[in-house]
C-alpha cells in the first residue's frame, strides 16, 4: 500500500500532463515554431510535465522515499496562491496577480519572512513581464489601468 501510495504523485502529473497535451493537440491550433499558435505553449508544458512525471515515477520505482506527514499549511498556501491569482488577475492584471499569489504562497514556507516574500513576489512579476510580455509578446493586461 505505502508503494502505491509513493507513485499517485507522478501518476497523477502523467495525467495532468498528458490531459493538457492532447487537448493542445485536438482542440487549439499549433502554428509554426517561427509563429507558435494558441495550443503551442499547453502542448510544451503538457509535455515538460510529462517528463517530470516520468523521470519521478521511475525515481519512485527504482528507490522509494519515505513518505512524509501530509501539511495542511502547505495545502493552503497552495490553493491560496491559485486563488489569489485567479481572482485577481481579472481585477488587477496578470503582474500584481502574480506578486499576490507568490505571496501568499510563500507565507507558509517556514522561515521564509516577509523581505524574502517580497523580493520573490517583485522577482517572479518581473520576470513574468519579460518572459511574456517582452519575449513572447503576448497580449495579456499586464497591469489593469495602465
Amino acid at each position: 500500500m505505502r508503494r502505491l501510495i509513493a507513485h499517485i504523485g507522478p501518476l497523477l502529473m502523467l495525467g495532468a500532463g498528458l490531459a493538457f497535451a492532447l487537448g493542445a493537440m485536438l482542440t487549439l491550433e499549433l502554428g509554426s515554431f517561427r509563429r507558435m499558435g494558441p495550443g503551442a505553449f499547453p502542448l510544451l508544458v503538457g509535455g515538460l510535465l510529462c517528463l517530470l512525471a516520468l523521470i519521478g515515477l521511475v525515481q519512485s520505482l527504482r528507490q522509494p522515499l519515505p513518505l512524509d506527514r501530509p501539511d495542511p499549511m502547505a495545502v493552503l498556501g497552495v490553493v491560496g496562491g491559485v486563488a489569489a491569482f485567479a481572482f485577481l488577475t481579472p481585477l488587477t492584471g496578470v503582474l500584481p496577480a502574480t506578486a499576490a499569489a507568490v505571496l501568499a504562497t510563500g507565507a507558509v514556507i517556514p522561515g521564509f519572512g516577509l523581505p524574502q516574500r517580497l523580493a520573490l513576489a517583485l522577482g517572479v512579476a518581473l520576470a513574468v513581464w519579460l518572459i511574456f510580455v517582452l519575449g513572447l509578446g503576448i497580449p495579456f493586461i499586464a497591469i489593469k489601468g495602465l
